[in-house]
């Protein structure tokens, strides 16, 4: 029967530091080792062994999706995407770390790398994990599911988290998953609505009122500066033009809100309309 040992802390760190393995992984590891990390684990927590060989293996995982996604350019698409679809996916944490990290270099990275992040999410859309119970969890589900929660916290003004940095990432996230047509065109629709809704004059309202139409504008321009002007975008834009004209124009009589933003508005309507 195996035998388990149960360190105390102290006596555990002691041990680590008396170990010479070369192995890449068990250093890394090492170097990134946390114990609240472990405590916090709630599975197995008197079987240290299992605990450890865990912990190593889900940073594995997240250290080869990271390496492969640094590596990711329009030359070697196929050969990364097939590197991804080789990694077996034994969790759904371990799924989800790939749809962070891909969300991550979409918000961060320059405009030449975002359209390749995002093919590179269009092919592995199908990849799934399966659960016990036989359900398949796929890597679609788990990106539009975040992009969701991504977008309601980006319209979401009053939240103490909220920055124009953070919404505005979203909305660079949104345009170019859109554009590969991960998004689809009523979820799009639904956007542009909620925009609308959001920018409309309401006579009498407050201050706050107006400076969260401010934030509005800001990131509706954000939104379309990063969609491709085609015809499956002007579907979606509808008349959102002459709706945003017909409102500034009251906004510039009353001036409530400021006019860097009126200017912005008026450019994004120039930008619309552009053939």
């Amino acid at each position: 029967m195996t035998q388990y040992s149960v360190y105390k802390t102290d006596e555990l760190l002691s041990k680590f530091a008396d170990i010479k393995d070369e192995s890449a992984e068990v250093n890394n590891f090492f170097n990134t080792f946390k114990f609240s990390s472990i405590v916090n684990q709630n599975i197995a927590k008197t079987n240290t062994t299992f605990v450890f060989k865990n912990a190593i293996k889900e940073d594995t995982i997240k250290s080869k999706i990271v390496m492969l996604l640094n590596k990711l350019h329009q030359q070697n698409l196929t050969k990364i995407t097939s590197m991804i679809r080789e990694i077996v996916f034994q969790t759904q944490d371990e799924l989800y770390e790939l749809v962070s990290q891909c969300i991550f270099k979409i918000k961060r990275d320059s405009d030449q790398i975002r359209p390749i992040v995002a093919a590179l999410c269009w092919e592995l859309l199908n990849t799934y994990f399966v659960t016990s119970d036989g359900e398949k969890i796929y890597f679609r589900k788990l990106l539009l599911s975040e992009v969701k929660k991504d977008y309601i916290f980006s319209i979401n003004y009053n939240n103490d988290d909220w920055s124009k940095d953070k919404a505005e990432k979203i909305m660079i996230l949104i345009g170019t998953l859109f554009n590969q047509k991960i998004i689809e065109t009523k979820i799009m629709e639904s956007i542009i609505f909620d925009f609308k809704k959001n920018i409309k004059y309401k006579e009498g309202e407050t201050q706050e009122y107006y400076e969260n139409v401010e934030k509005s504008i800001q990131l509706l321009s954000c939104l379309t500066s990063c969609i491709v002007l085609n015809d499956d975008s002007k579907k979606v834009y509808g008349d959102l033009d002459n709706y945003l004209e017909n409102e500034i124009n009251i906004y510039e009589e009353v001036k409530c809100i400021k006019k860097k933003d009126r200017l912005i508005c008026k450019n994004c309507i120039y930008e619309l309309r552009k053939n």
